[in-house]
């Protein structure tokens, strides 16, 4: 195990000449209603496993962090860690407060303060383990056999959230809420207040190398610089709710995490939890963690220049540590992954655990290791990469059952590929078990199936840079299925609403008369090949269809408009006829069609068979060739903006035939005549004529 330092592994991250194991090129990817797999980009690399290979930002795979597994089974929760001088760690977690002891690979509990959840640790001048604890804001002395006693009395303090040793002063620092105070403690456990902020909560630390404080808060995010008591600038003010943790490197180079929440982490209330309440009895249930936020890491020059190294949108940052280069990793708050970054901003993801929250994490010095909470793991590093390295993609889905071609891949250096397939979204013991590995590209051996994942192992070359891979396939060619037709005139009125106990609404603009109908479909194409479609046309009554387009053209939208100017008035009928021939050889092309339901072709006006004038009353008939007539309404005096509607006699607008009776006192200007009286009538398509008539 190479465990000297964590340089080798940034310096790979570094883009390096390349030297093929081999070109990625098409290959059968050319032939027709080919797909293909391409693995070539961080997200597309990630959503698998990896177990001692990382990702990073360019979409490269190498050697990552390898990690242990040991289960702390009575804690919800790791809050912080600790190693000792015999090299054995302490985690201090949730549940009941307690100090688990990690020692030769063996859990166990080493002390129990009584409280919610021990969320800091810290060694005096003297060489005691001191405890910071939530939500009563006790600090407990822990003694060799892990008795714990309390120490020192912070007023006001319900949550202590860090603690840090000064070398310099000799002093222990303390991190406080809910009034954001930060506690000096000197050699003989006097606290004295350093400084009271603005904040409500002050929940990181950490000492320069100057003596200098750094404490961040949660709230309003705020970094601020304590040279001395109760001296304090504000060194940043983030975006975001809190300042989650801080770590100064041996050059005096700062890294920060700050998160942006969504819903922010509820704070334990100090009256809402009692020592003395019954704890659940057997394992500890994982705790409910709020939503994913926003995380960012910064990184704070010696001189004070500030740059943003890491941002990521879809999870929080929980943990920070540096590696004994001083280079950071970040550990997230919802995905149970362990980031880096370098100087020209490439971000690899290290390590993805199978727990939810990477809770502490220890990566400098001779014990290296990373604590996961839901469920509580320990997790010591074992090597990086090295001959066990694995990366297993994400399960890739075809969508139907497909065979598989020719696996290509770029690599540095020498890699083994092998694939696995099943028809289940996740994989279990009905998949196929792994095929003989490729150390060149070739032939997936793996059975047909609509599932594929990708293994990758390292073990011939602990330094290979895995680059990018493409996975050829065919589906099963299933038939694409039209799912319903609508075809209506342009410019027609929006159908009705069809809501249940919802009354379909009236007083829609006539229809504006267009030529052309608008013709749409919906598909169901289950193996999304490209389409072509036809669309005919036939009058009713009649059996023969006919083209509504010219036979070489190729239509591929989901609507077509047709022209009926210069088609006989009357009721129509459409087909639609979805083909795959453009993807599929003859063989196997599928075809599916539908037909609408009727239209009404009618391109002339309705025609005044009857027109009387009797007094105030205007009676007529109107005749449409295909109607049925759809609107009647008057205006006076060429008032054409104020048009009144009228119904035809029979009360209800159903036939191309209509008669009306029109009473037009009401509308007609007070004083004297005569009037100019228009008469406007459309049919259902649209078509309209006017005819005016004199009332005195």
């Amino acid at each position: 195990m190479n465990m000297n330092s964590f340089r080798a592994f940034f310096r790979i991250l570094s883009p390096l000449a390349l030297c093929s194991v081999c070109a990625l090129s098409s290959g059968d990817a050319s032939a027709v209603g080919t797909r293909e797999f391409r693995l070539d980009s961080l997200d597309e690399l990630t959503g698998g496993d990896l177990t001692g290979a990382a990702v990073d930002s360019r979409g490269q795979v190498r050697a990552g962090l390898l990690l242990g597994s040991a289960p702390i089974t009575d804690a919800t929760a790791a809050w912080c860690s600790m190693v000792l001088a015999d090299g054995s760690v302490l985690v201090g977690t949730g549940n009941t407060g307690k100090i688990f002891k990690v020692q030769a690979g063996k859990v166990t509990e080493f002390s129990a303060t009584g409280q919610m959840a021990v969320t800091a640790l810290a060694v005096d001048a003297t060489g005691a383990l001191l405890a910071g604890t939530i939500p009563n804001g006790k600090i407990f002395k822990i003694d060799g056999a892990g008795k714990a006693t309390p120490y020192v009395d912070l007023p006001g303090v319900h949550h202590v959230w860090a603690l840090a040793f000064d070398p310099k002063t000799k002093s222990v620092f303390a991190a406080t809420g809910p009034e954001g105070k930060l506690f000096r403690i000197d050699q003989a456990g006097k606290a004295q207040v350093h400084y009271d902020s603005d904040e409500s909560h002050l929940i990181s630390l950490a000492i320069g190398g100057d003596g200098t404080v750094f404490t961040g808060s949660s709230g309003k995010a705020i970094l601020y610089r304590i040279p001395a008591a109760g001296r304090a600038s504000v060194m940043h003010d983030f975006e975001g709710d809190d300042v989650k943790a801080i770590a100064i490197n041996r050059d005096g180079r700062m890294y920060v995490i700050s998160n942006e929440h969504q819903n922010p982490p509820e704070v334990p209330s100090h009256s809402s939890w009692s020592p003395t309440a019954t704890q659940p009895a057997g394992p500890a249930k994982p705790t409910q963690l709020p939503r994913p936020g926003k995380g960012t890491l910064t990184r704070f020059e010696p001189d004070g220049r500030v740059e943003k190294l890491l941002f990521n949108a879809d999870t929080h940052y929980q943990s920070l540590a540096l590696n004994d280069e001083g280079v950071p990793f970040v550990g997230t708050g919802d995905k149970g992954q362990i980031y880096t970054v370098d100087d020209a901003h490439t971000s690899a993801v290290v390590a993805d655990t199978d727990e939810r929250q990477v809770g502490t994490m220890v990566l400098a010095g001779g014990k290296k290791f990373v604590v996961t909470s839901d469920p509580t793991v320990f997790r010591e590093v074992r090597a990086i990469g090295g001959p066990d390295a694995v990366w297993t993609s994400k399960v890739l889905d075809a969508g139907l059952r497909s065979r598989w071609g020719k696996m290509m891949w770029r690599a540095d250096g020498l890699i083994e590929l092998s694939t696995r397939t099943g028809n289940t979204e996740k994989p279990d013991t009905t998949w196929n078990d792994w095929s003989a590995p490729l150390g060149t590209p070739g032939p997936i051996t793996s059975l047909p199936a609509r599932y594929i994942q990708v293994r990758a192992r390292f073990a011939r070359d602990p330094k290979a840079v895995l680059r990018e891979v493409a996975i050829p396939f065919v589906t099963d060619n299933a038939r694409a299925v039209i799912t319903s037709i609508d075809a209506e005139m342009k410019g027609a009125p929006s159908k009705p609403s069809s809501k249940k106990d919802e009354v379909p609404a009236s007083g829609d603009e006539p229809a504006k008369h267009n030529n052309t109908v608008k013709v749409s479909w919906k598909i169901d194409n289950p193996d999304n090949d490209k389409l072509r479609y036809r669309v005919w046309y036939r009058l009713e009554g009649q059996q023969n269809w006919r083209a509504a387009m010219l036979p070489d053209v190729i239509h591929t939208d989901k609507d077509y408009e047709w022209d009926t100017s210069g088609l006989p008035e009357g009721t129509y009928r459409v087909k639609v006829e979805a083909t795959d021939e453009l993807v599929n050889p003859p063989p196997q092309v599928t075809r599916h069609e539908l037909t609408s339901g009727t239209v009404t072709v009618d391109n002339t006006p309705p025609v005044f068979q009857e027109l009387a004038v009797a007094g105030k009353r205007i009676r007529g008939k109107v005749v449409d060739g295909v109607g049925p007539i759809s609107h009647i309404d008057v205006a006076v005096d060429s008032q054409t903006k104020f048009w009144t509607p009228f119904h035809p006699q029979d009360g209800v607008f159903d036939e191309p035939v209509e008669e009306f009776d029109i009473d037009v006192t009401p509308i007609l200007p007070a004083g004297g005549g005569p009037h100019i009286v228009a008469i406007r009538v459309y049919d259902s398509a649209g078509n309209m004529v006017v005819r005016t008539v004199e009332v005195r």
